[in-house]
C-alpha cells in the first residue's frame, strides 16, 4: 500500500476518531484504526464495541490495500510531521509502515487486519433527518444532567422521543432533570423513544462541525442506533431497559415564582457556589422575599458566605436549599438575559429561560441539618 496525503487533511480526519480509538476495553486490537482504499479515497474506521466511527479521507493512491495501526502513535506521530504532505508506504512483505514527510521518516508496527471488527451499517428501516445545529443543541442542553451511577444504566443516557414532528431529548440522573424540545421539518408516522448512551451523544456533539451547516440522519432499530452525517457513520448499542415517564416528574403547581437577571444570579452564585462546593451535598440556601434572594453556605469546618441578588418575587417569603453543582452546570449551559424560577416551598424547582419555552429544567431540593 502507498498513500500520499495533505497532512491538514489527514490530521482533520484523524482528530475524529481520537476518543473512539483510545478507549481500550474491549477491543481485540484496542487503540487501532483501520486504513483501507477505495475507488478514490482512503476510509477510517474505529470500533470499541461500544462506539464504532467511520469516515473517508481524500488521498493519491499509488498502491492500494489495507493496513491497522496503533492510534496513539499514529495521531502523535502525523502532529510532528514537518512537512505539508505525508506519504504512508507498506511493503506487502513487511509488517511495518513507513510515515514520511520531507526529511523525516517514522515506522510504525502494523497489526493482523483480520482481527480488525469492521464497523458494520445498520438498515435504514426507520430514520429522520435533523439540522446538525439544533441537534448539537438538543445534546448540551440535556447530557450534562445525565447519571454517571453505572447501577443504575438508564439515566446514564438520553432519552430521545418523537411524537408526530415533535422531538424531545431528556437527561436525568434523579435529582436534576433537563428537557429540550424542537420541532421537525416532517413528521414521523409511528411513536419512537430510544435512550442513547451517555459517551456516543457526547461524541456526537463532539465531532459535529461547527463551522458549516450539516444535516443530521438518525437511524435506529431496537438495539443500535447510528448518526450519519457527511461522510461521518456513528454507530452505538443503545441502552435496555424503561424510561421513566420524565412528564410526571415537571411539577404543575407552584407556591411562587422570581424572575432574575442571569449575569448577575450567575456571579453571585459563583461566589457562594466556589464555598459550597466542599460542604455536604454543595448545599446552597435560598431565602426568598420581596425584591431579593440571599444565596448562602455555612460550615463549622470552612466558614461561611452570603449574597444577594435583586429580583421580580411572587409569593410569600420561604426558605430552601439546593446543589450548587446543579445550578452552576444550568446557568453554564443557559442564554437569554433572564432566568425564570418557578418554585415549592418543599419540592422541586423548575427553571426555564427568557423567550425559551422549549427548554426545562427541574432541580429537586437538598435537605440539611442547618
Amino acid at each position: 500500500m502507498k498513500l500520499q496525503f495533505n497532512k491538514h487533511e489527514l490530521v482533520k480526519a484523524m482528530s475524529l476518531f481520537q476518543r473512539v480509538a483510545s478507549n481500550k476495553t474491549s477491543s481485540n486490537l484496542p487503540g487501532s484504526i483501520y486504513i483501507s482504499t477505495k475507488d478514490n479515497y482512503v476510509e477510517l474506521q474505529a470500533n470499541d464495541f461500544e462506539i464504532g466511527m467511520r469516515s473517508q479521507v481524500d488521498a493519491t493512491i499509488l498502491e492500494p490495500g489495507t493496513i491497522v495501526v496503533g492510534s496513539k502513535y499514529f495521531q502523535e506521530i502525523l502532529k510532528k510531521l514537518p512537512g505539508e504532505q505525508v506519504e504512508l508506504y507498506k511493503p506487502d512483505n513487511s509488517n511495518q509502515l513507513q510515515i514520511k514527510s520531507d526529511h523525516s521518516e517514522f515506522k510504525l508496527v502494523t497489526m493482523q487486519v483480520e482481527d480488525f471488527s469492521l464497523v458494520e451499517q445498520i438498515q435504514d428501516d426507520n430514520s429522520i433527518m435533523i439540522d446538525g445545529e439544533q441537534l448539537k443543541q438538543l445534546i448540551d442542553l440535556t447530557v450534562y444532567a445525565t447519571s454517571t451511577d453505572t447501577d443504575r444504566p438508564i439515566f446514564c443516557g438520553t432519552l430521545v422521543e418523537i411524537e408526530g414532528n415533535e422531538l424531545t431529548m431528556v437527561g436525568t440522573d434523579t435529582h436534576r432533570m433537563a428537557v429540550k424540545k424542537i420541532t421537525l421539518d416532517a413528521a414521523l408516522e409511528n411513536p419512537m423513544r430510544i435512550v442513547i448512551p451517555k459517551r456516543t451523544v457526547e461524541e456526537v456533539s463532539r465531532v459535529l462541525p461547527s463551522d458549516q451547516p450539516v444535516m443530521v440522519k438518525l437511524i435506529w432499530n431496537r438495539n443500535q442506533v447510528a448518526i450519519v452525517f457527511d461522510t461521518v457513520y456513528i454507530i452505538s448499542r443503545l441502552i435496555e431497559g424503561t424510561y421513566p415517564d420524565y412528564k410526571r416528574v415537571i411539577p404543575a403547581k407552584f407556591d411562587a415564582s422570581a424572575i432574575l437577571n442571569r449575569r448577575e444570579f450567575a456571579s453571585s452564585l459563583d461566589r457562594v457556589y466556589f464555598m459550597a462546593k466542599d460542604m455536604s451535598y454543595s448545599a446552597i440556601r435560598y431565602d426568598w422575599e420581596e425584591n431579593q434572594v440571599t444565596l448562602s453556605s455555612q460550615s463549622a469546618d470552612i466558614g461561611m458566605v452570603k449574597d444577594i441578588v435583586l429580583c421580580t418575587f411572587e409569593g410569600n417569603p420561604f426558605t430552601i436549599n439546593f446543589n450548587g453543582k446543579y445550578i452552576d452546570e444550568l446557568l453554564k449551559h443557559s442564554t437569554g438575559e433572564r432566568i425564570h424560577m418557578y418554585l415549592q416551598e418543599q419540592g422541586a424547582m423548575v427553571i426555564r429561560q427568557d423567550n425559551n419555552d422549549h427548554y426545562t429544567y427541574v432541580v429537586t431540593p437538598v435537605h440539611t441539618h442547618n
